[in-house]
């Protein structure tokens, strides 16, 4: 686990350093690794590796209580998508559980465990929605089962039928609702329909380092299951 953070730290960096290309073609094919090879492998990485370890185990926050996933909701999507609404003035926040790519357990909440979190380069942006694509996206969360948000509340049957929700706006004059998600969702990532040809604005911060920078400017975090989303028995 140890090299699979160095090794998405070292991309990540090179990433940032590096121009933009467009792959015209690819090939692929499955190489054997012989230990020669390994061993070429650490020698190139191996005067990165102190001090890239050294990054990944600084202790940026503690939490409470381990954060989990879990549907219809979990501490931490809520911990993820409350943390990204603060950033702007957009009304709700939404993610996806798989972009959450690992849990975090009680204590020490370190560098390395927030890149395997978000190991993508994925940016914050802001996009506006009328009131059709809001509705969609509701359904989109309780078909779902549940989804990360932060913002509203949601109430629904057993059957997965909205009952009914808190509205950040009226819409009775055609106003519209901003959303803050990442560039990946608003760009109709994982069948996030309703976002796509909005006009996106970009917050300029990518997720992961929101995630770092709200953990390094709290000293103790304590997320827990709220009533965002409440699932009522059916009515006999």
């Amino acid at each position: 686990m140890q090299y699979k953070i160095y090794y998405i730290y070292f991309i990540s960096l090179l990433l940032a350093c590096s121009p933009t290309y467009i792959i015209e073609s690819h090939d692929s094919k499955l190489i054997a690794v012989a230990e020669k090879v390994d061993s070429s492998i650490l020698k190139i990485i191996s005067p990165y590796q102190e001090g890239i370890e050294n990054q990944m185990s600084e202790v940026l926050s503690y939490t409470v209580n381990s954060l989990e996933k879990g549907k219809p909701q979990s501490t931490i999507g809520n911990f993820v998508a409350d943390l990204c609404l603060n950033y702007t003035d957009a009304d709700i926040c939404i993610m996806n559980n798989g972009g959450l790519r690992t849990t975090i357990d009680k204590g020490n909440i370190t560098m390395g465990k927030i890149f395997e979190l978000m190991p993508f380069e994925n940016e914050l942006v802001v996009l506006e929605l009328d009131k059709s694509d809001y509705i969609s996206l509701l359904s989109y969360i309780v078909k779902r089962g549940g989804e990360p948000f932060s913002g509203m509340t949601i109430k629904i049957d057993k059957e997965n039928k909205i009952i009914s929700n808190s509205w950040p706006v009226n819409f009775e004059n055609g106003e519209k609702i901003s959303v803050i998600t990442s560039d990946y969702l608003a760009n109709g990532g994982d069948n996030m329909s309703f976002f796509q040809n909005k006009e996106q604005k970009k917050v300029g911060i990518k997720l992961r380092d929101a995630i770092i920078d709200y953990c390094k400017k709290t000293d103790t975090i304590n997320v827990k299951l709220d009533n965002r989303i409440i699932i009522f028995e059916n009515e006999q």
